[in-house]
């Protein structure tokens, strides 16, 4: 960054704000559903019971409209950020095509935001259309945030050329995206679930998974702490073979220390029945590992440093 002129600095750290600013408005729309205000503003967007500013209503409705005016805001920075990245870096720059990318998935977040409220498919509502909708909703954050860090990255890193993938890195990359897929999907499926049928026991919660009849959310769940184990085994698995490990295979390395960090506390959230705040770390700590990835991602094409060969790329 040094090597930078100012408003190269000043554009970084301003894109990697808002990628902690996105982290917190997820976690407050998870508080959103977790504590029951999805309904606190009725079926009215973006209005609020037909007001700006609704007054002596209960604490429900301030929940959902600070969400509201939270989102409302991050509209307004993605769009300062478009301005910025344009005025400031050159036509061709990497960062331009994929701020474009970042509003257009802030547009579409939007737009899945009041679907969920003008069809009624928030607190309680045991709709089979949430089954799509949740994981759409954690899906397109998850690609917001990707195209976020990009632009951050691509801003000092971004003019560097792009090394040569082997096809065995492409296959490792193709079924890595397959899984952090179905991770996300499976996990959306299983916070449905344990919102909507709450259990007393873990035993009760197990015996709801294998029962028949019981809501799809409810049935399906099982399959994403099967996943959330395989996973970060095989992610282990494939990063630590090398002694002398590369800067690109560090920073792999802390990813898949991520992922453990993520496995406890997802295994604590089981074990625990799911309190409000282990959702919260839970979800924050996904979010976290989107952020990890996406850098990961980007400086494998990108090296970070000049020592990164090709050769790590293609071995």
């Amino acid at each position: 960054m040094a090597r930078q002129s100012p408003p190269y600095r000043y554009l970084y750290t301003y894109s990697w704000a808002l990628v902690v600013y996105t982290v917190i408005i997820i976690g407050w729309g998870a508080w959103v559903r977790i504590s029951g205000s999805g309904d606190g503003c009725g079926d009215d967007w973006p209005l609020c019971k037909g007001m700006a500013i609704p007054t002596g209503e209960a604490t429900k409705t301030w929940i959902e409209v600070s969400h509201r005016y939270s989102t409302m805001l991050f509209g307004l920075l993605v769009l300062f950020q478009v301005w910025l990245v344009r005025r400031v870096l050159p036509r061709g720059h990497l960062a331009r095509r994929w701020v474009v990318a970042t509003l257009l998935f802030t547009v579409t977040e939007a737009l899945i935001g009041r679907l969920l409220v003008v069809y009624g498919l928030v607190h309680e509502s045991t709709s089979h259309a949430r089954l799509f909708i949740m994981p759409l909703h954690l899906l397109n954050t998850s690609l917001l945030l990707f195209a976020e860090v990009v632009v951050a990255e691509s801003i000092l890193f971004g003019e560097r050329r792009t090394r040569p993938l082997s096809p065995s890195m492409k296959r490792v990359g193709i079924a890595t995206l397959i899984g952090g897929v179905l991770l996300l999907t499976t996990g959306a499926i299983a916070a449905l679930g344990s919102h909507l049928f709450p259990s007393l026991s873990l035993l009760e919660g197990l015996t709801k998974d294998f029962t028949h009849g019981a809501h799809p959310a409810v049935r399906l769940r099982i399959l994403h702490p099967i996943l959330a184990l395989t996973i970060p085994l095989a992610l282990w698995y494939s990063t630590s073979n090398s002694p002398s490990p590369t800067p690109l295979e560090k920073m792999y390395r802390g990813f898949v220390v991520a992922v453990m960090v993520m496995l406890l506390i997802g295994v604590a959230t089981l074990l625990t029945l799911a309190p409000a705040w282990l959702k919260l770390a839970h979800l924050t700590m996904a979010n976290v590992l989107v952020v990890l990835a996406s850098r990961c991602v980007f400086h494998t094409l990108r090296p970070p440093s000049e020592n990164v060969v090709a050769s790590d790329l293609t071995s």
